[in-house]
């Protein structure tokens, strides 16, 4: 189980990664805001790197952990946009659906990481 965490992390920091630099192409947030994006990729990939090779997962679910964190705090964001349907920008929708499947593959990760080493 912790493997497939690994591989899940390896493929979801490198998305991430992609998905945030199309996501801000033209108009880039201030820096601290994209900038989380590419440690937690960062962090998930060598998370998943060290835990493939010397079989401690300990980086892996604290990355997976702070995924978890950042992408709560960014979908329950866009959902109350959504909601109160002020300052709706276009494309909000799909968005928060996409933030929505991050979140919970981030949360399938950070579960599948704190699973026994021999399962």
């Amino acid at each position: 189980m912790i493997r497939r965490s690994a591989y899940i992390a390896i493929v979801f920091g490198l998305f991430l990664t992609i998905f945030e630099v199309v996501r801000n192409w033209g108009h880039w947030l201030p820096w601290p805001f994209w900038l989380v994006s590419f440690i937690t990729a960062g962090a998930l990939i060598w998370g998943a790197i060290r835990t493939l090779y010397q079989g401690s997962s300990r980086m892996l679910s604290a990355a997976w952990g702070v995924t978890v964190g950042i992408f709560w705090m960014s979908y329950f964001t866009h959902v109350q946009v959504l909601v109160e349907g002020v300052g709706v920008h276009k494309g909000e929708g799909p968005m928060t659906l996409v933030m929505g499947l991050m979140l919970i593959v981030a949360i399938a990760g950070l579960l599948l990481s704190l699973t026994r080493r021999t399962i």
